[in-house]
């Protein structure tokens, strides 16, 4: 029998209505895994694992670790993990100069000196040839799939487990050098930006089918589409560049029986209902200010459960008590009438999210979150 953290998660997933709304987050930055945990992690993609002192693989293990123990400290009820997690034995950073690396998909990334993080700062794919010789992450590689089945055996044992990958929309982007790039590339060359595209989209793909046979609850994709304005790109782009990939994975989703969680910040109302249409089981976190969690729940309540919405942008980071308790029960009433909602941030808990409030947010959670 599941553990109850599983079941009222998976109560979700199975359109029933559990004992409570389910509480998870689409990462826990390492700052916070750190204070919850007392262990000092390398963090998930964006944090350079050299201030381990050791080879990437072993780093990533134990930021793995630590991160499923802070879920259950925190009394979350699933953990997702990324397939940045997901490391390769042997691997070492490539680096162009003393705080500058090339990560394993074609991202420039610089180490800023006050936290050790490292964040994107460009990309590699500047032409045909850098094209044709990128190699991008395999899952056949050593390594990675020894880590995905550790840590679907170990977080399973009392937690739902989701697995997060990107489509390709992204990291396409960034390896090629900025939005930008790629959006020029698909008005002015289109062949060059689908080759893009498709070698990225193609890796992602691996990934996502490798957590769906390992036996992941849940598959969430991550790219995201939006910003405070609305989609990045031309609707007429997104659904001719990037919507087949997405629908790609849902449909070989669906066919083996998993439910898939679309992630997107921004304004995705303009192509919303193009989502929608692929055939995804749920929206994550349909963020405050831009979009309405609660009409995307009675619009589109009866095809797919939401995900969201506690505002990590002001409330978990610099919010009182109270209005961290408000903020919930705004989230409740709005979205967890019969079931239908996971309780999560509006984007993930960041390294200024309060601590503190995330421990409000789980414990107001657990008491107005009851279902009668």
């Amino acid at each position: 029998m599941a553990s109850p953290h599983k079941e009222r998660f998976l109560a979700v997933l199975e359109h029933r209505i559990p004992d409570m709304v389910p509480i998870t987050d689409l990462d826990i930055d390492g700052s916070l895994v750190e204070k919850i945990t007392g262990v000092k992690v390398s963090g998930g993609g964006q944090q350079s694992p050299t201030i381990w002192g050791d080879d990437t693989w072993h780093a990533a293990l134990r930021s793995l670790d630590a991160a499923m123990e802070a879920h259950r400290k925190l009394d979350f009820d699933a953990f997702l993990l990324t397939n940045y997690r997901l490391a390769r034995r042997g691997y070492k950073l490539t680096f162009i100069d003393d705080s500058t690396f090339v990560d394993e998909w074609g991202r420039k990334m610089k180490i800023k000196e006050d936290t050790g993080i490292a964040w994107y700062s460009g990309g590699t794919i500047n032409t045909e040839e850098d094209l044709e010789a990128f190699c991008p992450p395999d899952m056949s590689e050593p390594g990675r799939e020894e880590m995905l089945a550790y840590a679907i055996k170990n977080a399973g044992k009392d937690l739902a487990v989701g697995g997060e990958v990107q489509t390709g929309f992204v990291i396409s982007w960034e390896a090629r050098g900025g939005l930008d790039r790629l959006i020029i590339d698909m008005r002015r060359n289109p062949l060059f930006a689908r080759k893009v595209m498709k070698k990225f989209a193609d890796a992602c793909f691996g990934f996502a089918k490798a957590m769906m046979d390992a036996g992941v609850d849940l598959m969430v994709l991550t790219d995201d589409y939006a910003d405070n304005h609305g989609p990045m790109i031309n609707p007429s782009l997104f659904r001719e560049f990037e919507l087949p990939y997405l629908k790609r994975v849902v449909d070989e989703a669906k066919k083996r029986g998993i439910p898939v969680m679309k992630h997107s910040d921004g304004n995705l109302y303009p192509i919303l209902e193009d989502i929608i249409e692929t055939g995804i089981s749920g929206l994550h976190p349909i963020e405050p200010g831009l979009m309405d969690i609660g009409q995307v729940k009675r619009v589109y309540g009866d095809r797919i459960f939401v995900a969201g919405n506690v505002d990590c942008k002001y409330i978990l980071p610099y919010g009182s008590e109270e209005e961290v308790r408000r903020d919930v029960r705004r989230v409740v009433d709005a979205a967890g009438k019969d079931g239908g909602l996971i309780l999560t941030s509006s984007n993930s808990l960041h390294s200024s999210v309060k601590l503190d409030n995330v421990y409000t947010m789980v414990d107001e959670a657990r008491t107005y979150g009851r279902y009668k």
